[in-house]
């Protein structure tokens, strides 16, 4: 069986950034806003395109300057970032 495609795109890479991009309809982001925006401009397809994109793109640039998440965000909206304790081999 063959994998889920969305559109013509076969890259696995695109399409989860689709799926991430479909999951913003109802988020209270800016990155929903955004969406929501694009929508009203250009059409729901065009804009979850436009938004899967945005979302590459603020992934390879934290990917490429190696910069960690903003966890600001994460604390106000009620979670507890931990850091990551690292095992030695023993």
């Amino acid at each position: 069986m063959g994998a889920v495609c969305y559109g013509k795109a076969h890259n696995r890479a695109g399409q989860l950034f689709r799926m991430a991009a479909y999951s913003l309809d109802r988020s209270a982001t800016p990155l929903g806003d955004y969406l929501r925006r694009m929508k009203a401009k250009i059409g729901p397809q065009a804009a979850h395109t436009a938004t899967a994109h945005k979302i590459a793109v603020i992934f390879h640039v934290m990917l490429k300057n190696q910069v960690e998440y903003d966890q600001r965000q994460a604390q106000r909206l009620g979670y507890k970032p931990t850091p990551i304790q690292e095992e030695t081999a023993a």
